[in-house]
């Protein structure tokens, strides 16, 4: 009753707190998400425990009726709503505990148990997660690698990859286009290549010395919650991790005799570039034949970004707020297809110009 009261609570805009950090109402709610999901597929008779009788038992009867539908059906999925109120309390007091950790460190220790009887799962099930289209909070995604087993396939083979010279500050959040198809692209079939490149540059930091995945994510400052998505679905697709390290060893030595550029400065230097003003365009695309808007001028800022940080332009300064005057995203993201696929080479030059005065102005190169 106190969870479901303080359900309502975080729904109403009160302050959540997760394993003693503050965090968002989302990630609250995600985490509660993920965290009854992984009791009702590992929690134990153990954990049952200190529950009532009935709803231990309400719990048991849950657990069975999904092992009797491997194959699914409206009662065994996890997304389904719980048969019975009892069943409903089971997940939430099982959930409980986590959620009101004083620290990750006891909430991580909650959590092991059921991290490696979900792994043991996984393997038994030729590597799919049940869980992976779940959203994982960045304070609940490191409790989980804190406790996780170390000698997964990928991890396990990065071990015997010798680390070539390169700073986590190097690594730009979507690995360069063209190394990725020539090296990793064979090793992720059916991905998405922005899905790839975000893989491939979180392989780079943990190359670099990151102990995990969400530890790359974070020291790249990257998106926790698309770059949890990448790794918790995308690393299950590599076939050969040692061929693939390989690739991503030398997608490493290719930045490197390209010369290195610090694009963690990049990404600070140009954190403000929501557009570019109508005077300095101007004399770009006048000669053109084409006017200066603001949209472009938005357009514009977005792909200097682009351009100097190598990120996701969807996360660019000119969009990630949206626009003021109520424009839909995929209006922007199609406006943004046109300016991109019909920028004019002059144009691009004349853009990338203006870029390296912008970071020379803040100081890096």
């Amino acid at each position: 009753m106190d969870l479901q009261c303080r359900v309502l609570a975080v729904a109403d805009g009160s302050s959540a707190r997760l394993a003693g950090e503050s965090v968002s109402g989302a990630d609250w709610f995600a985490a509660l998400r993920l965290l009854t999901a992984m009791a009702r597929l590992a929690a134990g008779d153990d954990d049952l425990a200190e529950l009532p009788g009935f709803v231990a038992e309400a719990f048991r009867q849950d657990r069975q009726r999904r092992a009797s539908r491997p194959r699914g059906g409206g009662g065994s999925q996890l997304g389904a709503m719980p048969a019975t109120a009892a069943q409903a309390l089971a997940a939430l007091a099982l959930a409980a505990p986590v959620l009101d950790a004083s620290s990750e460190r006891e909430g991580a220790h909650q959590l092991g148990p059921w991290t490696q009887c979900l792994t043991a799962q996984r393997r038994a099930a030729g590597g799919s997660d049940p869980l992976r289209h779940l959203l994982r909070p960045a304070v609940l995604e490191r409790m989980i690698t804190a406790v996780s087993p170390r000698t997964s396939r990928v991890a396990g083979a990065l071990k015997a990859v010798e680390s070539p010279v390169l700073e986590l500050r190097l690594i730009p959040h979507l690995a360069d286009r063209g190394d990725y198809r020539a090296l990793i692209d064979v090793h992720l079939p059916g991905t998405a290549e922005v899905s790839g490149r975000r893989l491939t540059a979180l392989a780079l930091g943990r190359l670099a010395g990151a102990d995990s995945w969400a530890e790359a994510a974070a020291v790249l400052g990257m998106d926790s919650r698309k770059a949890a998505r990448v790794a918790n679905t995308l690393v299950q697709r590599i076939a050969d991790p040692d061929a693939f390290w390989a690739a991503v060893r030398r997608a490493a030595e290719r930045m490197r005799e390209r010369g290195f550029a610090d694009y963690a400065a990049r990404r600070t230097a140009l954190a403000d570039l929501r557009e570019i003003s109508h005077r300095a365009l101007v004399p770009i695309f006048r000669p053109l034949g084409r006017d200066v808007t603001w949209q472009r001028q938005r357009h514009a800022a977005a792909w200097v970004w682009q351009h100097f940080t190598s990120g996701d332009v969807r996360e660019a300064p000119a969009y990630a707020l949206g626009w003021e005057d109520g424009t839909s995203t995929a209006s922007i993201r199609e406006g943004w297809r046109r300016f991109h696929t019909r920028l004019p080479a002059p144009a691009a030059a004349a853009l990338t110009t203006w870029g390296m005065t912008r970071l020379a102005q803040k100081g890096t190169a």
